[in-house]
């Protein structure tokens, strides 16, 4: 006892204690999108391709052919990893539009547009090799 009364010993909450005491926030776990699916993607070719070969007849902003080239960087990867079995008409349409693209890019460069159609041609033309009975 002290001089005033009882006293009530307190004790000094540690580090060890603050964090024993506080809940663990769990941060939610980033949500990946599906990709897309080896159909979709030549659904997009196709559409792209077709802009593209209309672009070329501009010499203005060209925005189809931009994200052609991207969509194409991405199809090139085919080749190695495969597709994740797109529809077989799908692969018709799309290398039917790139060849028709390509016919009016002429020769492929060193880089380009030119180089990433010629190059998913070669995938899609594989891809039908196999299990297509059609040339496009």
């Amino acid at each position: 006892m002290g001089p005033r009364g009882p006293t009530i010993e307190h004790e000094e909450p540690t580090m060890d204690l603050v964090r024993e005491s506080r809940p663990t926030l769990v941060a939610p776990r980033p949500v990946r999108p599906q990709p897309e699916s080896a159909t979709a993607m030549l659904r997009r070719c196709t559409a792209l391709a077709t802009r593209a070969r209309v672009e070329l007849l501009s010499p203005h902003h060209r925005p189809a052919t931009a994200e052609l080239t991207a969509l194409l960087a991405e199809m090139e990867g085919w080749g190695e990893a495969g597709a994740d079995d797109p529809d077989p008409t799908m692969i018709v349409l799309a290398a039917a539009a790139l060849q028709d693209l390509a016919e009016r890019l002429g020769e492929p460069g060193a880089e380009g547009l030119a180089v990433g159609v010629h190059e998913v041609l070669d995938v899609l033309h594989g891809m039908m090799a196999g299990r297509i009975d059609a040339t496009a």
